[in-house]
């Protein structure tokens, strides 16, 4: 049973081959543009846009509770959709990207369907405003994207 189900959006300044590569590009760890909110770093495979590549991920890098998962790459389209699922760490589930072209930029979306693994993050995550933490580092993310491109 899924406890998550959120999905944030923005409208990203660049097409969705740019915008596609620089989502690779963060979680391949060349860049760093969504720091310190989210780090991103390849476990194994080449990049985040091939299936059956694995990324280490940290939420609140530097704060006192950062939360770590792992991502599997399960699907992808190029410049269109990225679908990974969450494997090891803080959650299990899904996520899915979408790149949507519109008049020269894209809509960027991300859909997290997940729910929090781990008996103490189960036993405390209905006190702990997840979803929306999740928005709020989505949103750093786009804004971050935007003045990156």
């Amino acid at each position: 049973m899924v406890k998550y189900d959120v999905t944030d959006e923005a409208i990203i300044n660049a097409s969705p081959d740019v915008v596609f590569n620089a989502i690779k590009d963060e979680h391949d760890g060349r860049t760093s543009w969504w720091m310190p909110h989210l780090s991103a770093k390849l476990r194994e495979g080449d990049s985040y846009g091939k299936v059956g590549t694995l990324v280490d991920n940290t939420v609140g890098v530097h704060g006192k509770f950062p939360i770590r998962f792992t991502t599997k790459t399960v699907e992808v389209k190029n410049n269109e959709m990225i679908r990974v699922d969450y494997v090891k760490g803080a959650f299990r589930g899904e996520g899915l990207w979408k790149f949507e072209s519109l008049e020269g930029k894209t809509k960027l979306s991300y859909r997290w369907r997940t729910s929090p693994s781990g008996l103490i993050f189960r036993i405390i995550s209905p006190f702990l405003p997840v979803k929306k933490s999740h928005s709020d580092t989505m949103k750093t993310g786009y804004d971050n994207l935007n003045k990156f491109l």
